[in-house]
């Protein structure tokens, strides 16, 4: 059974999610994958309420990043996960580190396989088919080879933070370039989250 939470901002809506989930939270373990916000010179405030609201509502998470790491010490860190969540940052960032370390490659198994992903922000962007749709948000100079622009996992293009005020500039400035056809973009309030069960696609609104 394939599932996959794509967020805004993952803490505002974890209450409704955990509704949806086949089990309490505090059956699951959970990863909580920090690698797009390392490259952030700002405080990474948006990282400790995401991990506090996830321990709050009873989940074992256990935070790490995957830079640095092997393909073997990745997939032995999500042997016993049932739940693997990444959070927000830099989205080109985060899709080099995931292909460099092969661990696209191993979420993309673990999902089929029954593993439910949860994204927020830039973890929601790029496990679809374009992140380069506002590409002057943030700094694609982190990720200077990257050649990829999503894991295609899911046939949409996630736009975030949609309606939020700190995004608006830059998404009005770079309106034109995301007016192209045959890219399903999806603009997501940050009280918004799409979920993918099986072939059913779907946005809820909390």
């Amino acid at each position: 059974m394939k599932q996959l939470f794509l967020t805004s901002s993952g803490d505002c809506v974890i209450d409704d999610i955990v509704k949806k989930l086949p089990k309490t939270p505090k059956e699951f373990n959970l990863a909580f994958i920090n690698t797009a916000a390392e490259v952030e010179d700002e405080d990474h405030w948006w990282v400790r309420a995401e991990k506090g609201k996830l321990i709050d509502v009873g989940f074992s998470v256990d935070e790490f990043s995957i830079n640095g790491m092997t393909r073997e010490e990745i997939e032995n860190k999500l042997e016993d996960k049932q739940i693997v969540y990444f959070c927000g940052g830099n989205e080109f960032y985060l899709l080099d580190q995931v292909i460099k370390t092969g661990c696209g490659e191993i979420i993309k198994n673990r999902i089929e396989s029954g593993m439910i992903y949860i994204g927020s922000s830039a973890g929601s962007m790029i496990v679809g088919t374009r992140i380069d749709l506002v590409s002057t948000i943030d700094d694609r100079s982190k990720a200077p080879g990257l050649k990829s622009t999503g894991l295609k996992i899911i046939d949409l293009s996630i736009l975030p933070h949609w309606g939020s005020d700190a995004f608006r500039n830059e998404y009005l400035k770079r309106f034109e370039a995301m007016y192209t056809e045959g890219v399903k973009i999806t603009p997501l309030t940050d009280q918004q989250y799409v979920w993918v069960n099986n072939d059913s696609i779907q946005i809820i609104e909390v």
